[in-house]
């Protein structure tokens, strides 16, 4: 499927490669910075480093809004197949963003420079790598060819998918994240705890154009 070339997405379906593109910028910031700091200690590269797991969590969690609501899409459309291939390993990903979650909450950027964060990193960034390419050449053009263009499609615009992006998601889904007013609560306070005073290093967030969210 085609991104929109502001990267400035319209619905859950076109946000998806947008944040997958975030998310592989992010990890690759944080892994050079990680093969810098193993070269010698340097508090811009760490307060980078850090800045780099914030915004990670931030932008899994509006992918995995997207993703949800996808998938919720193409079940209701007798497409259960696909709709689990989207999904992925869902279950241990959404664990492993919960597990990252635990580790950055109310930490500033610069804080986040230690072996248990980095090991969560790591493993978010594994089950993100399995995935993405596979979405991005197969997975989201056929669920376009289901779901119609974005003129015909019912599906939650980009902004309502930031504001319900849980950065603590249930693994399994409950009853509480299918009430839309609920999510976006959860959302604005858990994205709120995750970002204390201090902020995020303009070489990681330069203009803050990464800012996802109910902030947003």
């Amino acid at each position: 499927m085609s991104i929109p070339s502001s990267a400035e997405p319209d619905d859950a379906l076109e946000t998806i490669p947008v944040q997958d593109g975030i998310v592989v910028d992010l990890l690759d910031k944080w892994r050079s910075a990680t093969a810098r700091l193993e070269e010698g200690d340097d508090v811009d590269t760490r307060w980078a480093r850090g800045s780099a797991v914030k915004l990670l969590l931030q932008h899994m969690a509006v992918r995995e809004s997207a993703k949800n609501a996808v998938t919720e899409a193409l079940r209701a459309k007798g497409e259960d197949q696909l709709a689990d291939r989207l999904d992925g390993d869902g279950i241990a990903r959404r664990e492993a963003m919960d597990r990252l979650d635990k580790k950055v909450r109310g930490r500033q950027a610069i804080s986040l420079n230690f072996p248990e964060v980095d090991e969560a990193v790591a493993e978010l960034g594994r089950y993100f790598d399995a995935e993405h390419d596979d979405e991005l050449r197969d997975l989201l053009p056929a669920a376009e060819r289901v779901l119609g263009p974005l003129e015909e499609r019912d599906l939650p615009s980009a902004r309502q998918v930031r504001l319900t992006s849980t950065t603590h998601p249930s693994p399994v889904p409950k009853w509480y994240d299918r009430a839309t007013p609920l999510r976006a609560v959860r959302a604005w306070y858990q994205h709120l705890r995750g970002t204390p005073t201090g902020g995020t290093s303009p070489a990681v967030d330069e203009g803050r154009e990464h800012l996802p969210g109910p902030g947003r």
